[in-house]
């Protein structure tokens, strides 16, 4: 072959390979067990810094951000632009609403109003389907701008968001009826935008002193009350309102507030991480914040799979020094525990006005509970608490050897329902070990429950406050032929809320052949209690 020759069949192959080549983003990762939702209003289209300039940053934003699938609201003419340059599927409707997906856009789904919803089915890797909506939400009057708010007249507030609430309810029906066919029964669906109404999670009377004002929002509700998880509010279930804001980072001066959402349903669909994106290396173009949130693709079948949390509630009293039980029975709601081991429980005693706190919590949270008692004090009982999703049908108080104060451990025997976990029973069992340096007290406890673990004849659950490290021998004993619920290398510390510092709070599943381990992972609450709450997700396997 001559040069000449060699060198042309040698460029035909290069014009060959980039005309073969995909856009650079096109495909991008083929994560099959994973999901990354962005949402986002990004502001007249993203124009508001010039017709290039501005939407070059959303498209900064959002690649920096490796979304999946994007919700995007005021697309107003930009869409096109911003799903080329990522290699995405445009999926418009109107002007307004929109939807850019990695992955294939198999069918339309949309209802409702062209400029407030459009759906898609979209395809991910492996064959799974979501339903996805893009929704924009209106408002009847301007209450965010200085000046034009007044919360000491709640119902003026209310009545200003009014509108996004009757439109929900009407995309949520239209949604239902859009969906009711079975082909799209094992769908999850996530129904993500700007909502223009903030979330009856946030403005509890709890965190009155950052909202100015507690007030149960309607428009939140409607998907909430219908089974659909806000998954902000899962992953972060402490209130903290600048943390939380989506509204506005463009204006400071303005009420700052969550308005913006990401709501999911369906078997096959965890939340894992959410996150507020609200810079850009030069200036963030939009006056919303975005709303990223991953989610992990689980198996459709969710038999057998249990949500499992450990938390020192301390007796209801946080770290603001204020006893405010509804405050802890809110984030354990956000948490969404099949069961709860709760540790530093009171029983009406004088420091805790009296309240029976098991009982308290277990009605609010709509579960079933049990308590032990440590000992008699102020009037009362201390102890701890177990509450449970599913019946308890025995309960257990095991003595342990005095240490620097009585303890017991609290065994539950919980029934678990057939269709789920084929009228199978599980025992939780609910500790609360010795405090002091010496660990000698906390050893001799550990070998006495011990005693009580080996002769059971089920599957259990050990869930509790240690008080001692996993390398310590206490832990290394209960250990055994267990399976520990080990926590992200990059967040494990357990105490104190404020400034984690070490790791004393533990679940555990035995024996290691009954159980999977899905997930584990602790949540932010510095306010709450002086612990860091723990929830673990387990696979009880078949018999």
């Amino acid at each position: 072959m001559t040069i000449a020759l060699r060198d042309f069949v040698l460029l035909a192959l290069m014009v060959l390979l980039c005309v073969a080549a995909p856009p650079v983003n096109a495909q991008g990762p083929q994560r099959s067990n994973s999901l990354t939702v962005l949402n986002w209003n990004i502001w007249h289209g993203g124009k508001e810094d010039g017709d290039k300039l501005g939407p070059q940053r959303v498209i900064d934003v959002i690649r920096d951000s490796k979304a999946d699938v994007v919700a995007m609201q005021e697309t107003y003419g930009s869409g096109e632009r911003i799903s080329k340059a990522l290699g995405f599927k445009f999926h418009p409707r109107g002007t307004n609403v929109s939807i850019h997906s990695r992955y294939p856009v198999i069918e339309d789904i949309s209802i409702f109003e062209e400029f407030k919803c459009v759906g898609a089915l979209i395809e991910l890797p492996g064959k799974r389907k979501i339903a996805f909506y893009s929704i924009w939400l209106p408002y009847n009057k301007e209450i965010w701008a200085v000046g034009t708010r007044d919360s000491s007249k709640p119902d003026e507030m209310l009545a200003a968001c009014q509108a996004s609430c009757d439109d929900l309810e009407k995309i949520k029906v239209e949604i239902e009826i859009r969906l009711a066919d079975r082909k799209y029964a094992d769908v999850p669906v996530i129904i993500a935008g700007d909502f223009n109404s903030m979330s009856h999670l946030d403005y509890i009377e709890s965190f009155k002193e950052q909202n100015e004002v507690a007030i149960d929002w309607p428009t939140s509700s409607v998907l909430v009350d219908d089974g659909f998880r806000d998954s902000w509010r899962e992953l972060h279930p402490e209130v903290n309102r600048l943390a939380d804001r989506t509204w506005t980072p463009r204006f400071p001066d303005q009420q700052q507030d969550r308005i913006d959402f990401i709501y999911y349903r369906g078997k096959g669909l965890v939340a894992r991480e959410s996150r507020v994106v609200d810079s850009h290396e030069v200036k963030f173009p939009s006056d919303h914040a975005a709303l990223v949130t991953r989610f992990d693709l689980t198996p459709i079948d969710d038999q057998g799979k249990l949500r499992v949390a450990s938390y020192n509630i301390r007796h209801g009293q946080g770290t603001d020094n204020r006893l405010d039980l509804d405050r802890t029975a809110a984030l354990l709601a956000n948490l969404k525990p099949d069961v709860i081991g709760l540790q530093e429980v009171d029983n009406r005693v004088n420091r805790s006005k009296n309240v029976d706190q098991a009982t308290f919590l277990a009605s609010r949270l709509g579960m079933n509970h049990a308590f032990g008692s440590f000992m008699d004090y102020q009037g009362g009982k201390y102890g701890l608490a177990i509450l449970s999703r599913y019946p308890i049908v025995n309960q257990h108080e095991i003595r342990l050897p005095d240490g620097n104060e009585p303890r017991v451990a609290l065994a539950c025997e919980i029934q678990l329902p057939g269709e789920k976990f084929q009228t199978r029973s599980v025992m939780a069992v609910n500790l609360h070990f010795d405090w002091v340096k010496d660990d000698s007290f906390r050893f001799a406890q550990a070998e006495k429950l011990l005693e009580f673990l080996a002769e059971l004849e089920m599957p259990y659950l050990l869930i509790g406050d240690f008080n001692d490290t996993i390398e310590s021998r206490t832990l290394k004993l209960l250990a055994r032929n267990a399976l520990e619920a080990d926590k992200p290398e990059s967040d494990q510390k357990t105490f104190s809320s404020t400034e984690p510092r070490t790791e004393i709070d533990f679940i555990f599943a035995s024996p290691k052949s009954s159980w999977q381990l899905q997930h584990c992972r602790i949540f932010d609450a510095p306010l709450t209690s002086d612990h860091r709450p723990v929830v673990a997700e387990f696979l009880l396997k078949e018999k």
